[in-house]
This record gives structure tokens, C-alpha cells and sequence, in this order.
């Protein structure tokens, strides 16, 4: 990589401090440690700092290339883009508004009748206008696909969905509709992976192998493969541990750390070339490593998917460090002070300095990181363009929010809210409710657009976060 005095690096792309700089980020991302190669992983969590959100889209407009991915989960898509989901518009106003784009990612189950499915974006269903359509489900059970019940989750990357008496990989299927939505650059998490196939598995076997130094190896080693699959698309945290040169997973033994590296880009692939992976089932391993979610974030930067137009396999454009932008939704990111989202915890943390720091070392293509984690949640705040009402009603609340001290947006919002929280529309109050997804109860709603309030822009995104936690204590 060829570093310029001036900021910018070879290829035109805005050096990672410059970015800090532009956000007043540097000494919460410790640039200088990053570029000096002292560390090799800063998180930062815009969501407790005083960035005004229209400082950040202000410098997404200006840095061309340069897009934070919004990591949806594959699924139904459709009334999202249509701008009446409810609490999954914030999708809309990040990917639709040209704040983001969609990065899909597709290790997730399908919703079941017991818990650990899909809930938010149900990839087991096709949902229409707020009508909810059960897919047929079938998977392999040894010798052919055999239709599924709801009993459980299954692994959408193995699973296939009945359509018009065929079979089609649910992957697919989704896919074909998503890709289907004018306005909407989708791309999929796995392509990249599978692109940089050999990297990504020289990266893997590196980090299983150095696992195998450590004192508390097993532990280490789920940080890597946090889960395992099997062909029936049941999947399940795994038992990993080293057998000699080898790997046992749930029983199944892998050679080598390679050999286990490359299963798991198997599963990968799935994603990517669904019929191709189930025209091979029979010489398919019965177990499949799944990467963690940990080795998953590590890879969305160092794989430079802030910068979606870059070619396939280029190196990152960013010296002497990465900086790469985020949106999280409610379990990445979280809204503060109310929940900090499980990448900000500490465990999580040192866990991602781990995977971190080995692949800095060596590897080229591997650059120190800094995680900006944008909360896409302070969308909720912005209403549909059908509720007008509730533009007005929410520019009050942002004025007195503005006027408040800046560590006093949570409770001015939360007093707010208990004098004026009624005039806001049912529709709007109900995208702050616990364990809701894409709507589907039937009930027919005009597409719509989202509204910036007066006011939003000026917030910053601690401030947001606090009125959005305000919302969720009083509406959960």
C-alpha cells in the first residue's frame, strides 16, 4: 500500500484518520496508536459520542465510494422498501436514502414454533402487503430433501422452499425478489468471502492454528467457529477441539486446520451457489463449521465493505489504518444508554483484538482497524411520509431535546414522552415494541417514505440514541 503524506492513499480513497478527523473521532479512535501499528483494533460507538447526524450524512455525500454497509438479514425485503414495515424502516431510510446499503447476511434460520428463528425478517415466509405466506420447507435427510415442520429453526443457506410443486433453495428465493426491488443495491456478505476464497481460508487456518497455543483453547477456538450445521439444517453451538493435527466438530474429524477452514467456506458458499452446493450433497462432510459472528465483523472491514464498488480482490484503500463504517441494528449496535449492543461488550471486544491482531501481522492485505459503529435505530424517529402528524409531533420533541443539556437527552425524551407520547400515531409507537419484525398482520398500508423532522439533522447521535431508548423504556 502506498501511503501519501496528504491523507489519501494510492487509489484516491480518504485515509482512515482523515475520516476520524472529519467526525471528531481521533482520540476516541486512537489514530495515532492505530497507525503506529500499537493496536490493532478500536472500536468506536457513535452512538455515545456528540457526532451531529448531519455531520455523518454530510460526509458520506462528500467522500465518494465510500458506504457504510447495513447488515440485514436475509428475508422479506419487500414492505421494507415500500417504507411500511414498521420497525425495520429504519432499513429504509438507511439503504433507501442512500445512507447505506443493504449487506445481506444469510447464516440466520427461519422463524419456527421454539425459539432462535428469524423473527424480524422471517425467511421462512413470504410476506405481501402485510400477509404472511407459510413456505413448505425441506431439507436433506441422508438420501433426499423431505419436507419440514415447524418444530425448529432450519439453516436457511441448507434449507429449500416448495414453489409450484419444485424445489428452490430458499436462498434464492429470496434473493431473486430482493434483487427485484428498483432502488436497492443488495449484495451478499458471503459473495465477498467466497471471492477472496483463498485469503479467507489462509486467514482461517492461521487463526485456528495460533488457537492452538492458547490456554483456554476451546474457548478460543468458538470464537472462530462459534457454530456447527448439519446437512438437515440443524444447527447448534459446536464442541471444537483439537485431536492431534486434527479438528473433532460435534464428532466429525477434520485433518487439519485448513481442512476445517475450508468446510467452513463451504457453508459460504452456499450462499453464494445454492444449486450447486445441494448437487453435492452425498459428497458433502455431515457437519459444517459455521464462522462466528466475531470473525464475521473482522471480515466486513478488512474486506473493505464500506467501499461496495470496490473491484473483487483490490486491496483495501485505506493506510496506515482502516476505518470502516458501520450501521447496526438493534442487537449490533443497540441504543444508548439503554442497551449498548453486543459489540460494544467488553468480551466481544477483546475477542475481535484477538482475531484481530494475528491477521494484522500476517497478512498485507490486513491493516489496523478502527469499527465505527453508526446506530441505525435513530431512524426510527423519522416518521412515515403518510403520517404527517408525526413529523410535527417529533420536531417538538427534538427542539426540547436540543435545548437540554447534551447528557440529558434520555430524560427529556422520557418526560417528554409522558406528556405528548399520545399524539403520536399508533403506527409510529409501535416500531419502539420488543420483539417486533416486517409487519404481518394483515392490515393493508400505503407505501411510504421516511421523514426527517425538523431538527433531526441537529441531533446528535447521542442525543438520538437517548430519545430512542426513551422510547423503547416507555413503549416496550
Amino acid at each position: 500500500m502506498n501511503r501519501h503524506p496528504n491523507g489519501q492513499t494510492a487509489g484516491g480513497q480518504p485515509a482512515g484518520g482523515r475520516l476520524l478527523d472529519e467526525l471528531g473521532l481521533r482520540a476516541a479512535g486512537d489514530a495515532d496508536a492505530l497507525a503506529a501499528g500499537a493496536k490493532s483494533f478500536v472500536p468506536v460507538h457513535v452512538g455515545t459520542h456528540d457526532v451531529r447526524i448531519g455531520t455523518l450524512l454530510e460526509l458520506l455525500r462528500r467522500h465518494e465510494g465510500l458506504l457504510p454497509p447495513r447488515t440485514g438479514h436475509l428475508g422479506n425485503w419487500e414492505d421494507i422498501a415500500l417504507g411500511r414495515s414498521g420497525p425495520m424502516d429504519f432499513n429504509t431510510a438507511i439503504c433507501g436514502g442512500g445512507h447505506g446499503y443493504p449487506l445481506i447476511y444469510g447464516f440466520t434460520r427461519t422463524e419456527a414454533d421454539t425459539e432462535g428463528g428469524d423473527e424480524a425478517y422471517q425467511p421462512g415466509s413470504l410476506i405481501d402487503q402485510g400477509r404472511r405466506h407459510l413456505l413448505p420447507l425441506h431439507t436433506w435427510d441422508g438420501r433426499r430433501f423431505t419436507r419440514r415442520d415447524r418444530g425448529r429453526p432450519l439453516f436457511c443457506p441448507l434449507t429449500q422452499a416448495e414453489v409450484d410443486g419444485e424445489l428452490v433453495p430458499l436462498v434464492e428465493l429470496h434473493w431473486r425478489r430482493m434483487l427485484a426491488i428498483p432502488g436497492y443495491r443488495f449484495k451478499q456478505w458471503a459473495a465477498a468471502l467466497v471471492d477472496n476464497g483463498p485469503l479467507v481460508t489462509d486467514m482461517l487456518t492461521l487463526l485456528v492454528e495460533q488457537a492452538d497455543g492458547e490456554r483456554r483453547q476451546s474457548t478460543r477456538l468458538s470464537e472462530l467457529i462459534s457454530h456447527a450445521v448439519r446437512l438437515d439444517g440443524e444447527v447448534a453451538r459446536c464442541d471444537l477441539v483439537q485431536d492431534g493435527a486434527g479438528y473433532l466438530l460435534d464428532g466429525h474429524r477434520y485433518a487439519s486446520a485448513r481442512a476445517l477452514a475450508e468446510a467452513a467456506l463451504l457453508a459460504v458458499r452456499a450462499l453464494v451457489e445454492p444449486r450447486w452446493f445441494f448437487g453435492r450433497m452425498n459428497d458433502m462432510p455431515p457437519v459444517l463449521p459455521v464462522m462466528s459472528l466475531q470473525l464475521t465483523n473482522v471480515l466486513f472491514a478488512l474486506l473493505d465493505m464500506h467501499h461496495p464498488d470496490r473491484p473483487s480482490g483490490a486491496a483495501s484503500p485505506e493506510s496506515p489504518f482502516i476505518t470502516h463504517l458501520h450501521w447496526g441494528a438493534r442487537a449490533m449496535a443497540g441504543c444508548p444508554p439503554r442497551r449498548g449492543g453486543y459489540l460494544a461488550r467488553r468480551s466481544t471486544v477483546r475477542s475481535l483484538r484477538a482475531i484481530t491482531s494475528p491477521l494484522v501481522h500476517h497478512f498485507e492485505q490486513a491493516n489496523p482497524l478502527c469499527f465505527v459503529l453508526l446506530p441505525a435505530q435513530v431512524f426510527m424517529l423519522c416518521p412515515p411520509s403518510t403520517s404527517p402528524r408525526d413529523a410535527e409531533v417529533l420536531g417538538d420533541l427534538f427542539g426540547a431535546v436540543l435545548a437540554a443539556g447534551p447528557d440529558d437527552a434520555y430524560e427529556t425524551a422520557l418526560t417528554w414522552l409522558t406528556a405528548h407520547g399520545e399524539r403520536l400515531s399508533d403506527y409510529v409507537r409501535g416500531r419502539f415494541r420488543a420483539g417486533s419484525g416486517v409487519l404481518a398482520d394483515g392490515t393493508p398500508r400505503d407505501p411510504a417514505v421516511p421523514v426527517e423532522p425538523e431538527g433531526f439533522r441537529d441531533l446528535t447521535f447521542r442525543q438520538a440514541c437517548g430519545a430512542v431508548a426513551a422510547f423503547e423504556e416507555v413503549l416496550a
